[in-house]
């Protein structure tokens, strides 16, 4: 995407940088208020977008991943294209997709932006060989040309929910799949069988909670429903911070399972992806989220 003539001075003004702390959640990933990033890849493409500065990049197990970047990082020296590098993030509110680059528009989204990228030694420590490598475990049952909106290892299955990159209310598509990891068999679930609007294909909603808040998205077949969630509260034993995520299974009505995340999710869950893609709830619905 091509930045307008003014891009740089709007960003100036319509984005507002506050520090976060990032917590640390696996050795590829971080968490950045409520979204979990990763922390490196290869760039494969650097653009120059109105709002901000978009890296294209290869994690090490080959997933394709974007990442919205402060402007300066786009003219980084050294390039960074065709670079191994490592991310920092913080949070920023941005102008919203629907300005489209109107500089008198005021609507805003918090997002995670790079504020750094540093290159790093692209000539791996090489551990002992194994006597037999193990294949690499996928991230999400999504395609390279497809958004992640959520992922999670739940044992030897994984819940995935995938997008088209257009997905919007009444374009693109958003489809839930489950099953083994090990690609052992086909997979057990897709839902939708077809290509639907994010908007029809499922049900969703943002929740707040003393001390955070959570969102989940359902997906329906029949009776049964497959909704995954993601959240935060107060929900230690003594009011300390713990998180949720996972997928709930119910049939009429009745929970059938609940299978926690065993690692930090993949997840753009919330309101400002809800909103981009038309995620709505019915009057007649909700969601607890499990202990």
């Amino acid at each position: 995407m091509s930045r307008l003539p003014f891009a740089k001075a709007l960003f100036a003004v319509s984005i507002f940088l506050f520090p976060v702390v990032a917590a640390a959640q696996t050795a590829d990933t971080v968490k950045v208020g409520q979204f979990t990033k990763r922390t490196g890849g290869t760039v494969t493409a650097v653009t120059n977008g109105d709002v901000a500065c978009y890296l294209t990049l290869k994690d090490d197990r080959g997933a394709v991943f974007e990442e919205m970047a402060k402007f300066e990082i786009c003219e980084q020296k050294p390039p960074l294209k065709g670079k191994r590098v490592a991310l920092s993030y913080e949070l920023g509110r941005v102008m919203s997709d629907e300005c489209q680059g109107d500089p008198d528009c005021k609507k805003t989204r918090t997002v995670a932006l790079v504020s750094a990228a540093r290159i790093v030694d692209t000539k791996p420590t090489a551990p002992a060989a194994p006597a037999t490598a193990a294949a690499p475990r996928p991230t999400s049952f999504c395609t390279p040309a497809e958004t992640i909106v959520f992922a999670c290892r739940t044992g030897a299955k994984m819940a995935s929910v995938c997008a088209s990159k257009d997905a919007g209310p009444t374009r693109g598509y958003l489809q839930y799949r489950f099953g083994k990891l090990d690609g052992s068999e086909p997979l057990e679930q897709i839902l939708p069988e077809g290509q639907v609007p994010p908007a029809k294909a499922a049900t969703g909603q943002n929740v707040p909670f003393a001390g955070g808040g959570g969102s989940w998205l359902r997906f329906r077949k029949g009776q049964f429903s497959y909704t995954v969630y993601t959240g935060i509260g107060n929900w230690g034993p003594k009011g300390e911070k713990r998180t949720k995520a996972g997928l709930h299974i119910e049939h009429a009505g009745k929970a059938l399972a609940t299978l926690k995340c065993q690692e930090p999710p993949i997840s753009l869950l919330g309101p400002d992806w809800f909103e981009k893609v038309g995620i709505a709830t019915r009057p007649d619905e909700d969601f607890d989220f499990p202990d």
